[in-house]
């Protein structure tokens, strides 16, 4: 129950299950998330972000952090509650910056992509085999360029992975992370103009 959108009731001997969490029980964790996870979401993540999708998504992703975290929580207090939410008012804050950058990098790939697949299809057979075509042609250019970068760009453009998910896969930071998208894109669109694919785009920041 929520006394307040600042403070929301404790579990009863929460102290006890965090404790439990802490040494790898599963079970206590479960409890943890039942009991916090509906009020991060209606009263902290809906309200910054303004989506339900983009909220769930940081639910699930403060609760990943969380349970890797634990090990390392110290006790304060009488709740684990006042961690948690800054722990998700980060993800909602990484989440807004990183959607600004992420738009950028998908107009600056997606425009390559365009160049690729400019010609619409009139039948869903053409359109299956034109997809398959620009796919080749994709896959054609990321086998040329650093692996690494084909791969982050695969991860995260084209698989739409989470930025903690693609981080976790490469074994480095976020902020690596987003230093290793842009010089990635910007490898793809210099490969693009090595193959004579010619177009004007902006630099983009991250």
């Amino acid at each position: 129950m929520v006394r307040g959108v600042g403070r929301p009731e404790p579990l009863a001997e929460e102290r006890a299950i965090v404790e439990r969490a802490m040494q790898g029980d599963q079970h206590a964790f479960e409890r943890i998330y039942r009991h916090y996870a509906p009020i991060l979401f209606s009263y902290i993540l809906v309200p910054m972000l303004g989506d339900k999708d983009d909220a769930h998504d940081c639910v699930r992703e403060t609760f990943i952090s969380a349970n890797r975290a634990l090990p390392r929580y110290e006790w304060r207090g009488t709740s684990i509650w006042p961690w948690l939410k800054v722990l998700a008012k980060n993800k909602a804050r990484d989440l807004l910056r990183a959607s600004g950058r992420r738009q950028r990098l998908r107009g600056s790939f997606s425009h390559h992509l365009d160049v690729f697949g400019d010609r619409e299809s009139e039948t869903p057979i053409e359109e299956a085999v034109q997809h398959q075509a620009l796919r080749t042609r994709i896959d054609g250019v990321l086998d040329v360029i650093n692996p690494r970068y084909a791969r982050v760009l695969r991860l995260r453009l084209l698989e739409d992975r989470s930025r903690e998910d693609c981080a976790e896969l490469l074994e480095v930071k976020i902020g690596t992370l987003d230093v290793l998208l842009f010089r990635a894109v910007r490898a793809f669109r210099k490969a693009c103009e090595q193959q004579g694919v010619e177009f004007d785009l902006a630099e983009v920041s991250v």
